[in-house]
Formats: C-alpha cells, sequence, structure tokens
C-alpha cells in the first residue's frame, strides 16, 4: 500500500468514526429521556385550552352564522 492509500484509508476511518460518535450521542440522548421536541405537561395543557377557546369561538360564529338565516321553505 502506498503512502497516498493509507491517507485516504485514515481519512475514512475518521469520517466513520465521527458518524458513530453522532450515533452514540443519539442513543444516549433516547436513553437518558432527554428530547429537544418534547413539550411539558404545562405546555401541552396551554395548548389544549388555546385550542378549545378556538373551537368555542368557531362554534360561537357558526351558531350565530345559522341564527342569521332564514331557510327557504320557511320564508315562503
Amino acid at each position: 500500500m502506498n503512502m497516498q492509500q493509507l491517507q485516504q484509508s485514515l481519512q475514512e476511518l475518521r469520517q466513520e468514526q465521527a458518524r458513530l460518535q453522532e450515533a452514540i450521542r443519539t442513543l444516549e440522548q433516547l436513553l437518558s429521556g432527554a428530547s429537544a421536541n418534547r413539550l411539558s405537561p404545562e405546555g401541552r395543557a396551554r395548548i389544549s385550552e388555546a385550542a378549545k377557546r378556538r373551537w368555542e369561538e368557531h362554534r360561537r360564529q357558526q351558531a350565530a352564522r345559522r341564527a342569521g338565516r332564514v331557510s327557504p321553505s320557511k320564508a315562503a
């Protein structure tokens, strides 16, 4: 094996090492339960309450629209 081949092999091994280290970090985070994408229970509760308020407003608007309408059969 010449020097250039050895350098190429060393570079490939270092790249593989970096990929393995990233995989290890990811697995360690999963095992520890740490995840940046999870919401706290308080955060989920706030989102739930906001959604309930939006749906309540939507229902009120729908009811107001229905109350203002006159069906064609009742108008005659």
